[in-house]
């Protein structure tokens, strides 16, 4: 008999609770492989530097009328105040440089409380660069513009390098994005020199694998600085709705006992997390993932579904009803929690499977959001070759005549990017969906577009 009288308690949907910060956890499995945290990139580090500025440049952006991210797509129009507007912000850019070799170590993870009130302010500063280069561009001060777009591309790097969890990656890919806009909208101008585009391709070229690497970080991260520190300070405990409580919180909070008299599911000897194996699961879980990222940039379309979605799956059906009572689905009568006791006595790990099903983020949209700047790297490499060349020609002739090694990748195939080298002239990627829709253009790529496409 339970130790003390079933209870009813309010439960809060849990899944809501920081679901996209955290990573997976699934059941336990043979030999699973031993991750490594991430190391910290090599090099001087200048982020105290910029961080006793990032505040100004905050406020800035926080007082313009409209967002600056409004401006930054190279098809988009300029306001003719724009430039009055930021000229304080494009005044302190001098202010936010990068010497050879430097790099950012932005300040560690520790679960998913953990502030990061510096990313924002990182975006700011690469948008006011980028419209600093669109407006350079318009008054034909190419010199300007190139420097600011090396600059933007500098930060971007180490941005997405200091990376250690999902969440921050999404910040820095924002800076990536930002900066290849500056790219862009310079790849555009009739006044860029062959020369000055050699210079820019070469950049992107030597970010080829930015995208495997950043990604790399963040999930391993993930692991470290998230989802292992919320698994460990998961009391131990023989009280199903203690151990809810603290499921609800993450850990953050110290769990809430019921209320005297309120149903609940009653004390148990049966074990209900497993620290270890369900750490051991989610590094088995996450294998495949980093195994695809160390052969390529490509999105691994099949992936997610036939291994995290499925296991999640089968982790619902197993919990049952005891899935049902921690999520609060329907009343908790005496007949629902005697159902979802037996359910949990019945699954091994109950909680830290449940933790799984709450906490595991689709995989493949992390995935793909990064690798969208992956797409737009490689078609500006793809642009930025027709201006080295002369003229639009097709892949293979630009490889013939050694200005690219290899026709541009698209991530999100096995193949190429497609291009048209006729009167619109561009470049698309495939994108998520995985079909060619003919490449229409959307203004700045927003959404979800069927194909993402870089105009000439």
């Amino acid at each position: 008999m339970p130790r003390r009288p079933f209870a009813l308690v309010t439960r809060a949907a849990l899944a809501s609770v920081f679901v996209a910060l955290a990573a997976c956890a699934t059941s336990p499995r043979p030999a699973p492989p031993r991750l490594t945290a991430p190391e910290r990139a090599p090099g001087a580090d200048a982020f105290p530097r910029w961080d006793a500025k990032l505040a100004d440049m905050a406020l800035l952006a926080a007082q313009a009328p409209t967002p600056w991210s409004e401006y930054e797509a190279a098809d988009s129009p300029l306001p003719e105040s724009l430039a009055d507007q930021l000229a304080p912000a494009f005044a302190k850019l001098g202010e936010f440089t990068l010497a050879p070799g430097e790099t950012f170590v932005l300040p560690a993870i520790h679960g998913p409380e953990t502030p990061f009130p510096h990313h924002q302010p990182l975006r700011h500063v690469a948008s006011a660069r980028t419209l600093r280069i669109r407006l350079a561009l318009a008054a034909g001060d190419q010199a300007t513009a190139l420097r600011l777009a090396r600059e933007n591309l500098a930060q971007a790097r180490v941005t997405m390098l200091a990376q250690e969890g999902m969440l921050p990656l999404i910040h820095a890919t924002g800076v990536w994005q930002c900066a290849l806009d500056g790219v862009h909208a310079l790849a555009r101008s009739p006044a860029l020199s062959p020369d000055d585009a050699r210079a820019l391709l070469d950049e992107l070229q030597a970010d080829a694998t930015l995208a495997q690497v950043a990604l790399d970080r963040a999930l391993r991260g993930e692991y470290f600085h998230v989802y292992k520190v919320i698994v460990e300070r998961m009391p131990a405990t023989d009280d199903p709705d203690l151990a809810l409580s603290s499921v609800a919180s993450l850990g953050m909070a110290p769990p809430e006992p019921l209320e005297h008299g309120e149903v609940g599911l009653g004390l148990t000897t049966h074990p209900l997390l497993d620290p270890a194996a369900t750490l051991d699961a989610y590094q088995a879980d996450l294998a495949p993932y980093l195994s695809a990222l160390a052969l390529s940039s490509r999105f691994p379309r099949e992936l997610y579904p036939r291994t995290t979605a499925a296991m999640l799956g089968a982790y619902r059906k197993e919990l049952g009803a005891f899935y049902d009572y921690a999520g609060g689905e329907g009343p908790v009568t005496l007949e629902f929690a005697l159902r979802a006791r037996a359910a949990l006595e019945a699954t091994p790990n109950p909680v830290g499977k449940l933790l799984a099903v709450y906490l595991t983020p689709q995989w493949e949209m992390f995935i793909v959001s990064t690798l969208r700047r992956e797409a737009q790297r490689s078609a500006l490499a793809g642009l930025l070759a027709w201006r080295v060349h002369g003229r639009p020609a097709p892949w293979d002739e630009l490889v013939a005549a050694g200005v690219l090694p290899a026709a541009p990748a698209d991530p999100f195939s096995d193949g190429p990017l497609r291009c048209d080298t006729g009167e619109n002239a561009r470049v698309w990627s495939i994108h998520f969906d995985g079909v060619d829709n003919g490449g229409e253009p959307v203004e700045g790529n927003t959404g979800i577009p069927p194909d993402l496409v870089w105009l000439r």
